[in-house]
């Protein structure tokens, strides 16, 4: 048993040193496939890095109308102090003096406005009479600031633009969502990946924090949601239910194995392969892709559940008058057959060029063969010769009358191929929604804040790129504005939020200073548009100055405005993507009913470069594509497995002996599946794959024609029953992803051990 703790203690030791020099990664867009399309390889891009994901909604509720405006305020500012925000936005947004004096210098090149009608005396006369108005009312003091430099109104219509479109009304320097039951809206933007979960952890907490710190009395609560939420909650309820169900599962199995051998070395012994398989998986990962990712460690250590038959076969198949090293020698053939036919048969997530599942099957196939190594070359030395190890005995009269039944077995398989001929079989999982560990009613709260705060939820969007400068995009920002016109008239869509809404193409720009008029007509068009009201003739002095310098400016860039008007530049920074030299414009669509018809509308405006782009029907649709490719390489693998058996079984018929319960046990699962309306993902087809594997070792044992006798069908017996407590305890995660695989697991398990006994002949060789 010494011997047993120091190597247990010496695996832990490597483990921790490996995983402090390489720690596990938690960012989910390192998790995500590149794109097979231009839609989906920028839609992958965006996922990964994009502005959008580090968005952040943020509801402040429970306490009395004043009360939420304080709390709004002072929160807002105690995240812009945090210095983790690129932008906040609440009822206080508004433009700063140097922000103003930028955007007012620039007002004729950015207003849409500017055109050369604009300033004949007949236009600016009726803006003159409204500017001598207003001096009469209640807004004199900002119309004596800027009428008289801005007649025409160009910046005030600018401003009433860009920051008073919110649907949300201001109170006392906050947003509010409309309805009974006062609610204050802000809206931030992290530093961070948004699928970096440790980041928007970190921005979870400054926000809370910022809240602790305005004091808010009790009952007052603050509501978070966005991307960022999404992906910091989904990584933290995986690890939940992990670490929940893995520590049930792990003291069931451990009183199953002390009831069955009634000896705690033996729970070390099971460690031992376990240990160094996850090690090896651990180190190979690091070793070919620089780190492991945490859901690629979750997935792989749990399909490692397998590698604990080995030793438990090497223990309970251990006959009284041998020792350990002498069964180990005499059952590795089967052994060392069942561990290679699993790992190739996860050459199917290695091919499937999923970054997440190439990873799990790195991990899984190298954790496998060394377990099988370890059981085979390891553990008999850490035991000594004379020690002997007794199972409790089983009652097998069930079993045994169950052997040498194949009709039963086609029986049962027939009824398989029935069910999946009567229900289709299980649907395929086309809603990534139903895959997200999020509740319910956090995406609800998500589409309650947008609606309220009139955020787009982008997914549908026109992608404008790749070009080579922001002004060519820009340029196509304006031509798209144009083109999509037809489509708002259709109902197609109601609208687009354009980067060149808030910043002109230089082209645009160019074409506006064309449009200002000289010194002479100016001053003309001003002294008729002006006769018969109270005006000094030097009252526009600053106006035709200012036409003067809008003239001779030079245009006005993205570096420009996010050094000088930051709050529009947060305005726009989420409509502009750069991938190294490449600019990028995202338009997102709002009214979007029909994404197909839009799609099919959007492909026939002929505008090169601009790409219509669904986020849902993209996933789907890259989803499917990756779904026939794992599927195709399963079968491969499937063919593979089926050869390298009859190699090594020296036989095509004991292979086929072997194949059947491996492929009934999956058309069993497929048909359970299908009665309980389990739709299929990647991840259900991976865990198929792991059930294939298990099969292998039970096929193999009972069913090759080896030694199918009472003491083998209790040694397969106790592998069943150990991964059912495991993957039993899976299929009650309320995580959908962890509650299909084990589901899956769960149920193929069960019916490949019992139809591998009833393909077993009753009467077998001796070993």
């Amino acid at each position: 048993m010494t011997r047993v703790l120091a190597v247990l203690a010496l695996l832990a030791g490597l483990g921790g040193a490996l995983g402090w020099l390489a720690p596990p990664r938690a960012n989910l867009a390192e998790f995500l496939p590149p794109g097979r399309t231009p839609a989906s390889a920028f839609l992958l891009r965006e996922l990964q890095s994009g502005a959008a994901t580090t968005l952040l909604l943020a509801a402040i509720e429970g306490a009395p109308k004043a009360e939420l405006a304080r709390l709004s305020r002072e929160t807002a500012a105690g995240l812009r102090a945090s210095g983790q925000f690129g932008f906040v936005g609440d009822g206080t947004l508004r433009l700063g003096e140097p922000e103003e004096a930028l955007l007012f210098r620039y007002r004729y090149l950015l207003s849409p406005e500017t055109r050369p009608e604009a300033f004949t005396a007949a236009a600016l006369r009726p803006k003159l009479e409204a500017l001598l108005d207003g001096l009469r009312s209640a807004a004199s003091p900002i119309l004596a600031r800027y009428g008289f430099a801005d007649p025409t109104g160009a910046f005030l219509g600018l401003a009433a633009a860009w920051l008073g479109e919110s649907r949300v009304a201001t109170e006392d320097g906050a947003w509010f969502a409309p309805g009974d039951n006062p609610r204050a809206l802000l809206v931030a933007r992290g530093q961070g990946a948004g699928l970096d979960a440790a980041a928007q952890r970190l921005a979870m907490t400054a926000f809370h924090q910022a809240f602790a710190a305005a004091t808010p009395p009790p009952g007052a609560r603050l509501l978070l949601s966005g991307p960022g939420v999404f992906a910091a909650e989904a990584a933290a309820g995986i690890e939940r239910d992990v670490q929940r169900l893995t520590l049930t599962a792990t003291l069931l199995l451990a009183g199953f194995l002390y009831w069955r051998f009634r000896s705690w070395p033996v729970l070390a012994l099971v460690a031992v392969p376990l240990l160094a398989a996850t090690l090896a998986g651990y180190a190979a990962a690091v070793a070919l892709y620089g780190s492991v990712h945490a859901i690629a460690l979750g997935f792989g250590v749990t399909m490692l559940g397998v590698v604990v038959d080995y030793p438990i076969l090497l223990l309970t198949l251990r006959r009284p008058d041998e020792s350990l090293a002498t069964a180990a020698a005499r059952i590795w053939p089967t052994l060392r057959l069942a561990a290679v036919s699993a790992a190739v048969g996860l050459l199917a997530m290695v091919g499937s060029g999923l970054p997440g599942l190439v990873q799990t099957g790195v991990f899984a196939g190298v954790g496998l063969l060394t377990a099988a190594a370890t059981t085979r070359w390891l553990l008999p030395r850490l035991v000594p010769a004379e020690t002997r190890i007794l199972a409790r005995p089983l009652g097998l009269g069930s079993l045994a009358a169950l052997r040498g039944r194949p009709r039963t077995a086609l029986a049962v398989l027939a009824v398989a191929v029935a069910v999946l001929a009567a229900t289709g079989g299980p649907d395929r999982q086309r809603d990534l929604a139903a895959l997200s560990p999020v509740p319910a009613r956090q995406q609800a709260l998500d589409a309650e804040l947008r609606g309220q705060l009139g955020a787009p939820d982008v997914r549908s969007l026109f992608v404008l790129g790749p070009t080579a400068s922001e002004g060519e995009m820009l340029g196509r920002s304006e031509a798209l504005a144009g083109a999509v016109e037809p489509l708002v008239a259709r109902g197609l869509l109601a609208g687009l939020d354009l980067p060149s809404r808030y910043l002109p193409s230089p082209a645009l720009q160019a074409s506006r200073q064309a449009a200002l008029p000289g010194d002479a007509a100016l001053a003309e068009a001003l002294r008729e548009a002006a006769v018969g009201l109270p005006f000094r003739p030097t009252a526009f002095a600053r106006f035709t100055a200012a036409m003067a310098e809008s003239r001779a400016l030079p245009p006005l860039d993205l570096a420009m405005l996010a050094a000088g008007a930051p709050t529009i530049a947060a305005r726009l920074s989420p409509l502009v993507s750069r991938h190294g030299a490449e600019v990028w414009g995202i338009a997102p669509a709002t009214g979007v009913a029909e994404p197909r018809a839009l799609e099919a509308a959007a492909a026939g405006l002929g505008l090169p470069g601009v790409l219509f782009l669904d986020v849902k029907l993209e996933m789907e649709r890259l989803l499917a594509d990756y779904s026939r490719a794992t599927l195709a390489w399963a079968l491969a693998g499937g063919v593979a497995v089926l050869g390298l058996l009859a190699i090594g079984l020296r036989s095509p018929r004991r292979a086929l002996a072997v194949a059947g319960p491996i492929g009934g046990a999956v058309l069993v699962t497929l048909a359970v599946l299908g009665l309980l309306r389990e739709a299929l993902s990647l991840f259900h087809l991976a865990a198929l794959l792991l059930l294939a594997g298990l099969a292998i070792d039970y096929a193999l044992f009972l069913a090759a024609g080896g030694t199918a006798d009472d003491a083998t069908t209790g040694a397969v017996l106790t592998c069943a029953v150990s991964t059912l407590l495991t993957f039993g305890m899976l299929s009650l995660s309320e995580t959908p992803v962890l509650h299909g695989i084990g589901l899956t697991v769960a149920t193929g398990v069960a019916a490949a051990f019992l139809l591998a006994c009833a393909f077993t002949p009753r009467q077998v060789r001796s070993a």
